[in-house]
């Protein structure tokens, strides 16, 4: 027996399925296992069109801190493009969420504005705000109540606003639209005073510029004031927590079609839901645009939300790993810092070297995660200067042979606190090649006089960093030299067997490359005498 039309479509539908969860599995691994931010937001997005099959998609991500929800990565749009501010204020937030909101401390809210009460000389405390929507859901208005005496709206007063709100909002009600001023002011002085505050504002929808107007505002009856609501539906999205599915953006009163206009796109079916971390705030905002095939259906939405979870944990944990590695490099400059802080002179000289030392690595082919090694030994090679005494750090003249060996001390005492400090696996040998950058290949440096093939390599490009950047800043005891001279004291050192030549020879392409002013100059016996 022939199978039927009907059944063809139900086997296609379970065969796009099975499809549709393979890939699920498959983004599941791809992204699970990548920590870099800037890595994983263009492999989410490219996974995420193809499972959709959708023309373009976007992440949206909140910063709490500028209250921004901004495109972190779009197709086809430039990073910092789109920028939308969530600061739309409290009433702003309850109409497009259309909840009644109850809040005790204002300036400690993320939506809250303060730049009404900066203009009007207010402090705003606690706010009350229920949003006036029709029978079909649409929004009129809002009534907003500010400062209850007791310092904080009860129950009784959200069940009040709450049905003074319905009541607005019904059909067989007062035209909220068309409601006289006269008529507003006698709703919240009424309003005012049995929920016992001290001010209140009845807004209404301005459909034509997208705002809250005041229709009357108790205690600014001489004022007006208005509010935008302009968003965007990644903006309404992030705002609201909802899911939206727009089979026509043109047609949708919260689309911003300015980022069109700006690329050239046209968008016409939009699937945008809300990032959720494990504590429930929302993270930022997916954005999948225009399917290529009619509009987003249920299938999509179900999928979408199956990977949100999956993406939010990404990106929550790749978040969380860039914060830590920030705040790990943010120690080691702060210990840089610290080492300056010891003298003037000499301040900015470990990041100097470190610039120089990365420089020579990515001169050399080394990948940026080696890179990063040196650069954290480059900021911590000289921390044992902590322990040397001033006297002898500034002194303007030569060390005498016992000043000498203390200065020396400060690689020891460089590795001795390295030693104690934890570092990942990808840093456990910083303490060795920091403390070995006055190694020399033929054994003659310090501390333990090391030769070639006992020395770290990064050790050994540190090493040239630190005598170039030394030779070529004012020190205590004679001027800066000339880059040509401290050159050919290092060519002269590579002849001598104490640098590694490919490493000088790197060093002098990387000082080329970032246009270092090279001066000749005659030998000087003001620079001869040199100790490395």
């Amino acid at each position: 027996m022939s199978r039927s039309r009907t059944d063809d479509l139900k086997l296609q539908s379970h065969e796009e399925e099975i499809r549709k969860f393979k890939i699920l599995q498959e983004i599941q691994k791809k992204i699970g296992a990548e920590r870099s931010i800037d890595k994983l937001l263009p492999l989410i997005i490219s996974e995420i069109s193809e499972l959709m099959d959708a023309d373009r998609t976007s992440i949206f991500l909140v910063d709490w801190n500028t209250l921004d929800l901004r495109a972190r990565f779009s197709e086809g749009v430039a990073n910092d493009s789109i920028s939308i501010k969530l600061r739309m204020g409290i009433v702003g937030w309850s109409v497009l969420s259309k909840q009644v909101v109850n809040i005790t401390n204002a300036y400690e809210h993320p939506y809250f504005n303060p730049d009404i009460d900066q203009i009007l000389d207010y402090k705003t405390e606690s706010i009350l705000v229920a949003p006036v929507q029709d029978d079909e859901g649409q929004i009129l208005g809002a009534l907003e109540m500010l400062n209850k005496d007791i310092g904080c709206f009860n129950d009784a007063d959200m069940a009040l606003i709450r049905d003074q709100a319905q009541m607005l909002g019904r059909k067989e009600g007062l035209s909220v639209v068309n409601m006289p001023a006269g008529k507003a002011k006698e709703v919240i002085e009424k309003l005012a005073k049995q929920t016992s505050c001290e001010r209140g504002s009845f807004f209404i929808v301005d459909r034509n510029t997208n705002q809250l107007k005041s229709l009357f505002a108790l205690g600014l009856e001489e004022n007006d004031i208005n509010l935008n609501l302009k968003l965007g539906i990644a903006g309404f999205v992030a705002v609201s927590g909802q899911v939206l599915n727009i089979e026509d953006a043109l047609q949708d009163e919260r689309f911003d079609s300015s980022i069109d206009k700006i690329t050239g796109y046209k968008t016409n079916t939009i699937l945008a839901l809300p990032l959720i971390d494990h504590s429930g705030e929302t993270i930022g905002v997916l954005e999948v645009i225009n399917k290529k095939k009619g509009v987003f259906n249920e299938s999509d939405i179900q999928i979408l939300k199956g990977l949100s979870s999956i993406v939010a944990i990404a990106i929550v944990n790749a978040m969380m790993f860039a914060e830590q590695e920030k705040q790990f490099q943010s120690i080691l400059e702060v210990m840089a810092a610290s080492i300056d802080a010891k003298d003037n002179l000499t301040a900015g000289h470990s990041i100097n070297v470190t610039h120089l030392a990365m420089g020579i690595a990515a001169e050399l082919g080394f990948n940026d995660s080696e890179v990063d090694v040196i650069r954290t030994a480059g900021l911590l090679h000289d921390y044992g200067k902590l322990g040397i005494d001033d006297q002898v750090l500034k002194k303007p003249g030569k060390l005498n042979e016992e000043e000498y060996e203390h200065i020396k001390q400060h690689v020891r005492i460089t590795r001795n606190i390295l030693d104690k400090m934890f570092f990942a696996r990808k840093y456990r040998n910083v303490p060795i090649i920091a403390s070995s950058h006055h190694e020399l290949l033929d054994g003659s440096g310090y501390d333990r006089g090391s030769t070639s093939k006992e020395i770290s390599f990064m050790s050994k490009i540190i090493t040239v960093a630190d005598v170039f950047e030394a030779l070529t800043a004012d020190r205590h005891y004679r001027p800066a030299m000339p880059t040509e001279k401290a050159i050919s004291i290092l060519e002269d050192g590579v002849t001598g067997g104490k640098f590694d030549g490919n490493i000088v020879n790197a060093l002098k392409s990387y000082l080329v490359k970032n246009d270092y002013q090279i001066n000749k100059m005659s030998k000087d016996s003001q620079y001869m005498d040199i100790v490395y």
